[in-house]
């Protein structure tokens, strides 16, 4: 069988040409990272050729794991025939690969993709020029509109051409030809690109505008999602009570009756009752991976996640997160740095996934009186805990690296194609229905079986026998300090681990009044933190466990994250504790002595010992018996 392989930028249509070709459909982006691994496929006219979509690298040095997936495959696998797309609107960028490919030593033909967007803009390719200067077969395509696509493969399967080296150094290579090879550099798009970068990367818009998106994304899926959420719930509701009347009727056994109502169409109608919001927040979280504001994104925050070690580059997987924490951890093989993408391993589980969303959008109606601003912080609170907590473990060993160049496309704004946003759609929310419903329906017969048997057998009346209670009531002390100590939440908690949306479920089954549980809206915020930022579902772990690949690893990133979850939990209790007496002016005098009094014992303990500590000021503690003396 015959194998090609497409090469090229990241964001130079690669995977759109692939989805053409083999009639698959595999997820595209109008940023960069999108294919994170390869992917294989047989060609539609002839199924005896194998097209290889492979991830996107601006050149041979390979820095990042997908990069060097690329070489690696490459040089052992040997395709009959490389595929070079090149995007046309950036022909300038994209001819810095194609001057080094010479260096594998395989055949190649190129590719000049986005030749629809070039003819609307009055740009023309010089196909001629092009062809002599790399003395390699060159073709004009367009992967959106299927345009030449099939002359394109007839030229690489019959293709045994390898691409000229260029003389001299490769950008005034570049420079020198770049006006014989296409008419104009800039298009109509990058030109509106242009003016409204001068807005939303303003130095002073960029975070305000970043704040109001993500406000805009959480409002529509909590509001419209939520209201929507609340006829299905409505309705499952009332199916519940007729079909629970028509077992009776038909004298079906108490236990069945039980299993069927309380755990199984329980569970079901939890799944599609949340199925709005979740759909709203992926058609919202797509648009903005195809518009380009996704890149934008990572560059407004590479200035503050560079204060913790990382780089916009990590902020990728933070944004997919958004959607699925196992597909944002994917997304970690682009960066470069071992130590960053471990970093970014342990911190982007930070950023709520749709199932937190859910679980957050429903605890907000159910405690919040529906507050958009309550759900919506929960994202702003992952981002603190990124920034504050990476700042902690970026010293540790496995963690510490020094920092890299920041590299990104840009790619132009684009108007997001309505099939493209259907399809990621489509596939989000199956894979997402699908893992929710199995785990959503294992969970609630497990609920079912463990709160209605115990020691005793099954249990009908007695509660408070049942496993569920011994395991909820054992675990519940864990949690005394954060505010939020009873079986209910514990065993939510315990669910969590299987699936963050189980906790909807758990609460739901357990309870019949969820607001009773928390004695303040701080207990219940700090129940929504410890969700957020305890370890991720046993989904996400199996995938960091893949990534990092060390167990060692892996256990130190779920005790980081668990004690994170605790920590925070603990200090948002506190505050509420604290605010509840904040007009006790016998606390306040008290809560005064005490810290003047330990600012007082640290001052005296660290004072300079006066041994000849140049600069010391107390910062510097040595021993008048030590050997060595600390010196600066």
């Amino acid at each position: 069988m015959k194998k090609i392989c497409l090469i090229g930028n990241p964001n130079c249509g690669k995977t759109t040409i692939f989805n053409k070709l083999t009639g698959t459909y595999q997820k595209v982006g109008n940023w960069a990272g999108v294919t994170v691994e390869k992917k294989q496929g047989t060609y539609l006219l002839d199924k005896e050729i194998s097209v290889i979509d492979l991830p996107g690298l601006y050149s041979l040095t390979a820095r990042s794991d997908d990069e060097r997936a690329v070489l690696n495959y490459l040089s052992q696998e040997k395709p009959d025939c490389i595929i070079n797309v090149i995007d046309g609107t950036n022909l300038e960028r994209n001819l810095y690969l194609t001057c080094t490919l010479h260096k594998l030593g395989i055949p190649v033909i190129l590719a000049i993709n986005f030749i629809d967007d070039l003819r609307k803009n009055g740009i023309k390719v010089n196909v001629n020029n092009l062809e002599k200067a790399f003395k390699v077969p060159t073709i004009t395509v367009s992967g959106l509109k299927n345009e030449n696509l099939d002359k394109m493969m007839e030229l690489a399967i019959n293709n045994d051409k390898k691409i000229c080296r260029p003389l001299g150094n490769i950008y005034e290579f570049i420079d020198n030809n770049l006006s014989d090879f296409i008419s104009n550099k800039f298009t109509k798009s990058q030109k509106i690109t242009e003016k409204l970068d001068n807005i939303i990367l303003n130095k002073y818009l960029a975070i305000p505008i970043f704040v109001l998106v993500i406000f805009i994304v959480y409002f529509l899926s909590i509001k419209i999602g939520g209201l929507l959420s609340e006829k299905i719930k409505e309705f499952f509701e009332l199916f519940s009570v007729n079909t629970k009347n028509s077992l009776i009727k038909l004298n079906a056994k108490p236990w069945l009756i039980s299993l069927l109502i309380d755990a199984v169409l329980k569970g079901f109608s939890t799944v599609i009752s949340f199925l709005p919001q979740v759909l709203i927040l992926f058609l919202l979280l797509s648009i903005i991976e195809e518009s380009g504001y996704a890149s934008r994104i990572a560059f407004i925050t590479d200035k503050i996640l560079s204060n913790v070690g990382l780089s916009g580059k990590s902020f990728i997987p933070m944004m997919l997160c958004s959607g699925c924490t196992v597909t944002g951890l994917m997304a970690t093989k682009t960066v470069e740095s071992t130590a960053e993408k471990r970093m970014a391993v342990f911190l982007s589980p930070f950023i709520p996934c749709g199932a937190k969303t859910a679980v957050f959008g429903w605890l907000s109606g159910v405690l919040f009186n529906g507050s958009v601003l309550i759900a919506t912080s929960t994202y702003f609170l992952g981002l603190a805990c990124i920034i504050i907590f990476g700042k902690i473990i970026s010293k540790t060993k496995i963690l510490s690296h020094d920092d890299g160049l920041f590299v990104m496309e840009m790619p132009t704004y684009r108007i997001p194609v309505i099939k493209n946003v259907a399809f990621v759609l489509w596939e989000k929310v199956k894979d997402f229905t699908f893992k929710t419903g199995t785990i959503i329906f294992a969970v609630s017969v497990l609920l079912w079986f463990l709160s209605n048997f115990g020691f005793c057998g099954f249990i009908t009346t007695n509660y408070n026998k049942s496993f569920l209670y011994l395991i909820g009531n054992g675990l519940k002390f864990i949690f005394y300090p954060l505010g939020f100590a009873s079986v209910e939440t514990s065993i939510a908690i315990l669910s969590s681990f299987m699936a963050k949306e189980a906790v909807i479920e758990t609460l739901g089954y357990l309870s019949s009044n969820v607001p009773s549980l928390f004695s303040s809206g701080y207990t219940a915020y700090a129940f929504m933190a410890f969700i957020l930022l305890s370890p991720p579902c046993v989904a996400s772990v199996a995938t960091a466990n893949k990534i990092l690949n060390s167990k060692k690893h892996t256990i130190f990133m779920l005790l980081f994250q668990f004690v994170t979850a605790y920590l925070v939990s603990f200090i948002i209790n506190v505050i509420g504790i604290l605010v509840k007496v904040f007009f006790n002016l016998q606390f306040l005098i008290i809560f005064a002595i005490i810290i003047t009094l330990a600012i007082k014992i640290t001052a005296k303990t660290f004072k300079s010992c006066g041994n000849g500590c140049v600069n010391c000021k107390g910062k510097n503690i040595c021993r008048k018996k030590s050997k060595h003396s600390t010196t600066i």
